[in-house]
């Protein structure tokens, strides 16, 4: 008799022991936590990210670059918990591209769209505000989410890019002078400021846009045919412009590195994604920290502070003509014992 109770009360054990594993490591689901899942998701199974996972860290953005093997529709499409109020399994809030990126949006993102503000001298510089239009107005971005109709390099299409970027950056991804490759543009390894530098470069540098200018040097003196002056269409010359990735270098005045864009168009906001505004927010989100003037108000042409020197506050400059001010240059090539004026 106490052997068999032994035994069933053993088999009872085992049963309870085995269904309590089983539900406690198979949520059934990559994540049981989120309706909608998020570039930082993680998996309720293994801890992974969604960034992480399958072919996500090779095919780059949330918006193109579908693979077999790529993780990226659960962030706008919800299959089985959809927001009632919603269309194609979207969340009637996110279902167009401001939903996502503009401030003050329902859904929490750092990637905004600050063109929405007030506007100094009526001109809404530079590219205009008010309009949710002008994502897509300006050759910039491609109204689709998916990609379809954009650049055929990679880190473009992440970035939804239209497509005419590609006859000035693919001669350039050519060119061993340039320092970035074709495969770079396709998503091989690449330092997070070059590739930034590239992607905005070259996106304002195509043709109907900034013709006339010479806006991502990796290497030191590499040139491009660019027009000779505004408008498109007229004579073109050799140009060359300020190295977009640089070490400081005291011994050439140097004395703050060069990161990319940002680096001269500096008016910040803690809000976006790298902590500075340009190319989009130029209008601080209300309650961010910006690193001058008033949190939340201050419009600073062409995204850019001057300064005295790399250890003085920015100023933001207010009107088209301050871009001319030597202070834009100064709070890099000037400290506060040598630099510029004072030792070179």
């Amino acid at each position: 008799m106490k052997k068999t109770f032994l035994v069933v009360a053993l088999a009872v054990a085992l049963t309870f022991a085995l269904a309590t594993t089983a539900f406690a490591t198979s949520p059934k689901t990559w994540n049981s936590l989120e309706d909608y899942y998020s570039w930082g998701s993680a998996s309720t199974v293994s801890g992974a990210l969604l960034s992480s996972l399958g072919a996500n860290p090779t095919n780059p953005g949330v918006h193109a670059n579908y693979q077999a093997t790529t993780a990226k529709c659960g962030i706008c499409h919800s299959v089985h918990r959809a927001a009632a109020t919603g269309v194609k399994l979207l969340k009637a809030s996110t279902a167009s591209c401001t939903g996502c990126h503009k401030a003050g949006a329902t859904t929490v993102t750092n990637l905004l769209v600050g063109w929405q503000g007030p506007v100094v001298d009526g001109l809404g510089r530079p590219h205009g505000a008010g309009q949710d239009a002008n994502c897509t107005a300006r050759a910039c971005h491609i109204n689709n989410p998916h990609g379809v109709g954009t650049s055929t390099y990679a880190i473009f299409r992440a970035k939804l890019i239209f497509n005419g970027v590609d006859a000035v950056v693919g001669p350039a991804s050519a060119n061993p002078a340039s320092g970035f490759t074709t495969a770079q543009l396709n998503g091989a390894a690449m330092g997070a400021f070059e590739k930034d530098a590239v992607v905005a470069g070259y996106t304002c540098n195509q043709i109907g846009c900034h013709d006339a200018t010479m806006l991502t040097v990796l290497n030191r003196n590499y040139a491009e045919q660019r027009d000779q002056m505004y408008p498109h269409g007229g004579p073109t010359v050799a140009k060359t412009g300020h190295l977009s990735v640089a070490g400081a270098r005291e011994a050439s005045a140097s004395y703050s590195p060069v990161a990319g864009c940002v680096s001269c168009h500096d008016q910040r906001d803690s809000m976006t994604t790298s902590g500075f505004t340009f190319p989009h927010a130029q209008v601080a989100t209300p309650g961010s920290t910006t690193n001058m003037g008033t949190a939340g108000t201050t419009r600073a042409f062409l995204w850019m502070g001057y300064a005295a020197n790399n250890a003085t506050a920015l100023t933001a400059l207010t009107d088209h003509d301050m871009k001319a001010y030597d202070g834009t240059c100064l709070k890099c090539h000037r400290n506060t014992v040598s630099g510029i004026g004072i030792s070179k």
